[in-house]
Parts: structure tokens; sequence; C-alpha cells
């Protein structure tokens, strides 16, 4: 089996990667604005707002004021790890999906972090932060060992 792409195999290639890589630049932004806004109607909402959260209605304001801000930033880092994901699944390079993977990791270790509350970790939650942990370690050391692998032409 042939490694190397011809040059046919390379144009075909840079079809999609180029509007994928726009998508996700884009996708990016978009979700950058967003939690930009989130956090800044979140502020007004605590600080300036009199109300507190409710728990009976299914509103935007509400969804934002119940939410932890923590919480809010893993979702939005988890999104974007999708979108860089899917953008990436059109690279001729595998391993350039390990970088979205590890985003993936670190905003799943967000979202468990800002599950935790005073007094109630237990041995599942620690065991989860482990594994998220060694997760991201693992990823990061596959990403050295293949960049070094791959030789400085490619860096």
């Amino acid at each position: 089996m042939q490694d190397q792409f011809s040059h046919e195999d390379s144009r075909f290639l840079s079809a999609f990667v180029r509007p994928a890589w726009i998508v996700m630049m884009v996708a990016q932004m978009l979700l950058g604005l967003a939690l930009g806004i989130t956090l800044i109607v979140k502020y007004y909402m605590l600080v300036v707002g009199a109300s507190g959260c409710v728990a009976d209605t299914d509103t935007l304001g509400n969804l934002i004021r119940c939410t932890p801000t923590l919480t809010l930033v893993a979702h939005f880092v988890i999104a974007v790890a999708g979108f860089r994901f899917a953008a990436f699944m059109f690279a001729d390079r595998p391993r350039a999906l390990l970088g979205p993977l590890m985003v993936a990791f670190g905003g799943t270790l967000l979202l468990v972090l800002s599950d935790l509350r005073h007094g109630t970790a237990t041995w599942a939650g620690a065991a989860t932060i482990v594994t998220l942990m060694l997760g991201i370690s693992a990823i990061f050391a596959a990403q050295v060992y293949l960049r070094g692998r791959s030789g400085p032409s490619e860096n």
C-alpha cells in the first residue's frame, strides 16, 4: 500500500481542506462571540438583576442564570473541539486529530470539575478526574512522539 499521496490525490484533498478550515474558523469565532455575550449577560443578571434562578421556567435567561459559569465555558470548549475535530478529519495526517481530541478531554475535565461541590467528592469522581488527566497526558505524549518521528521537514 502506498504511503504518499499522488499529486491528484493531494489536489482532491486540498479542495476539501480549505472549506473545512473556513467553516471551522467561522464556527470558532461565532462560538467565542456567543460565549462572550453569554458571560456578559450572566454577569449583568447576577450583579444588576435582582431576580434569582427560577427552577420552573425554561427561558434562555433562566438557563444562563442557573448554569454555573465553568459549566458554560466547558460546553463551549467541547463544541469548539467538535468543530476542530470535524475540520481535521479532512487533513492528510491522522496525528492532527490528537489536538482537538486533547481540547475535548480538557473540556470534559472542566465539565467534571464544574459539577464538584464542597463535600460531594466521591471515588467515582476522583477516578473520572484521574482517567481524564491520564488521557490528556497520553495524547500529549503521543503528539510529542509522533512529532519526533515525523522528522524536521514536517514542522
